[in-house]
């Protein structure tokens, strides 16, 4: 036997031979994968599509005002205890704040998402009761004309689709309650049904009602309680109104539930304190002193707006009323004026269409008519005037902002009202939430210059493919302040000037033909289905284009490679295929250049367009949603929506 190891090696000449291959074997592979990741991210922008930006053509009314130049709004703070806000007695001292939500509004959510930490109590607008039958309904997220029954034999519906709002209120640890709101609007006419005051006075069908609303909590315990609207009921159908009030809140009463009813400032005092009597809570909605059916003026002047809690404050206990306030507009357009005839006076113009806007959508308008605002003094209402120079109609614009509201709250802080509901998220100025919390703060009269832009886009023309024109701007605003006042706490804003009206994203759609169809197809190659597309559009002699999934053509080369030799295109559907509006920056990258990556490698082409997966493979309707097409647009893809 051998007196040393075969490998034996006592000057490590072979160790040190093994340690250099090792060491350049690492640098090579680190260079590899250096080489992959740069290349996964990197990637050659294609020249842009040369389209056009087409412009509106508005030519504003102006009436200018000289203003005073704002501060730098302050940080406030809200609630002064830890009880549930609807332990708390309204008006008391405690700065409780509501508001409404719209689901089938994409910048409703938005809203919420970003403010719920001043929201204590949320009315969804969820659920509607139909005429004649009485039953408690509620509309499909996918499909906004698709009415589903909430109590469907033994299954309760939760209409809060995918936990959306509780995981927002679970997600960021607030205490916000949830009120789902019931009314009586027909989302398939778009009007209030009168006929819903049958169903009331049918006994029979009113206790069914009753018991299905009951049958919801019991099933549903997450909501503490009702918010309940109906409007437009005949004036005989009031005292059967009545009556299921009554029934209902001595039936929630008795099971620790509230209610809360909605009322318009126009009610008779009888209804008014017979409400109050069977009810948690009184909403009054004060607001649409003048609205889409009525001629153009203010939408709340300052002083109807506090007439009307005054007289409220007469008939309901101060500890069961909250302030509804508006933030919206309304844009009539006027029919031209006629000249009369020998002895005869010339023709007025009357209103011919109502449009209900945004404030987002009021700022756009003005911006695109080089309006200025002019703040009404005798009712602190914002307004201006336009011509569409294309249709030649004149169009009045009233609204109410981040202004009104700080008058709003300061008068009804006055009359020691404290507890306000906001209508609506989406829809508001978004400076408004700078002195939601806080109005009377000296602070508060400087705090709405800075005026961010809406979760809104402002979309434009026709077609599948969709292209960012222009980006959010922040805007700015300067106010006068009522110097006659000498009470800091009790001081109004008595005119504004924007200096620079906030932007949205702007999104042009391009690509639309009378009479042409493009064909597209998402989420392949599928081994089973795509061949067959495949067969029958090399059969008729037509061209598609294909949107892939970067995982799915890994695993089928072939299939892919085959879509392209027949002269099909292919578009980017992303590697994964994630809800691009839920992920970072990063990664949307990541899965859009390497999936890039792949078809360069296996089809030497790089596509040309980029479809976004779920919801937003539309048109984006949120600011959320945009921002990830901006993105795309600089990595040198179209976006098309479907």
């Amino acid at each position: 036997m051998p007196d040393k190891q075969i490998f034996f090696d006592p000057q490590r000449k072979r160790w040190k031979r093994l340690r250099r291959i090792l060491d350049a074997v690492a640098v090579v592979t680190t260079l590899v994968v250096v080489g992959f990741i740069f290349n996964s991210l990197r990637v050659l922008p294609l020249p842009e599509l040369l389209l056009p930006s087409p412009k509106h053509n508005y030519r504003a009314l102006h009436d200018r005002t000289p203003l005073l130049k704002g501060a730098k709004p302050a940080q406030l703070a809200r609630r002064k205890t830890t009880q549930k806000p609807s332990e708390i007695a309204l008006n008391t001292g405690e700065g409780i704040r509501a508001a409404y939500y719209v689901p089938d509004d994409p910048t409703s959510y938005s809203s919420f998402k970003e403010h719920v930490h001043q929201i204590d109590m949320l009315f969804p607008k969820w659920l509607h009761v139909d005429a004649p039958e009485g039953a408690l309904l509620a509309m499909s997220s996918e499909n906004t004309l698709h009415e589903y029954h909430i109590i469907d034999g033994a299954t309760v519906h939760d209409p809060d689709d995918l936990n959306k709002i509780k995981h927002v209120i679970q997600e960021t640890r607030e205490d916000t309650e949830i009120f789902p709101l019931v009314n009586n609007f027909n989302p398939h006419s778009q009007t209030w049904d009168p006929a819903m005051g049958d169903v009331l006075a049918d006994a029979g069908k009113r206790a069914a009602l009753e018991a299905q609303i009951l049958r919801f909590f019991t099933a549903l315990p997450a909501y503490r309680g009702l918010s309940l609207d109906f409007e437009s009921l005949r004036d005989d159908s009031m005292p059967a109104y009545m009556t299921f009030l009554r029934e209902l809140y001595a039936q929630m009463h008795a099971r620790n539930l509230i209610l809360y009813i909605n009322t318009g400032v126009s009610i008779e005092d009888q209804y008014l304190k017979q409400a109050a009597a069977n009810s948690d809570g009184i909403i009054l909605m004060n607001y649409d002193q003048h609205e889409e059916n009525s001629d153009p003026g203010p939408i709340a002047a300052q002083d109807w707006f506090l007439n009307n809690l005054k007289r409220a404050l007469k008939i309901v206990p101060k500890q069961k009323l909250i302030c509804a306030i508006g933030n919206y507009g309304y844009d009539w357009t006027l029919s031209a004026p006629q000249a009369g005839g020998k002895g005869k006076r010339a023709v007025k113009p009357t209103v011919t269409s109502t449009e209900d806007l945004s404030v987002s959508d009021v700022w756009q308008r003005a911006s695109d008519a080089d309006a200025d605002l002019n703040l009404d003094y005798d009712t602190l209402n914002p307004h201006f005037e336009y011509v569409d120079e294309d249709t030649n109609e004149r169009h009045v614009v009233w609204f109410l902002d981040g202004v009104t509201v700080l008058n709003e709250l300061r008068g009804a802080r006055e009359l020691g009202l404290g507890t306000f509901a906001l209508w609506r998220l989406g829809w508001e100025d978004s400076s408004l939430w700078n002195v939601w919390d806080k109005p009377r703060s000296a602070d508060s009269l400087h705090a709405l210059g800075a005026v961010q832009p809406g979760h809104d886009v402002d979309t434009e023309g026709d077609g599948e493919i969709i292209r960012v024109t222009g980006l959010p701007k922040v805007g700015k605003r300067t106010v006068e302040i009522d110097t006659d006042e000498p009470d800091p706490q009790k001081k109004l804003i008595i005119d504004e000037h924007m200096d620079v009206y906030p932007n949205e994203y702007t999104i042009q759609q391009y690509g639309y033909h009378p009479n042409e169809v493009a064909l597209s197809f998402d989420d392949g190659p599928d081994p089973k289905w795509t061949p067959r597309i495949l067969d029958v559009l090399k059969r008729k002699g037509v061209h598609g284009t294909f949107m892939l999934i970067g995982e799915e053509a890994q695993q089928h080369i072939a299939l892919m490679q085959r879509i392209v030799q027949e002269g099909n295109e292919i578009g980017n559907h992303t590697y994964t295929h994630p809800d691009i509006s839920e992920i970072s920056a990063r990664q949307l990258d990541w899965e859009v250049r390497l999936t890039n990556r792949l078809f360069a490698s296996k089809l030497g082409v790089q596509p040309l367009y980029f479809r976004p997966p779920y919801d937003i493979d539309e048109e984006p309707d949120t600011d959320d949603q945009a921002a990830p097409v901006v993105r795309i647009q600089q990595m040198g893809l179209s976006t098309v929506c479907n």
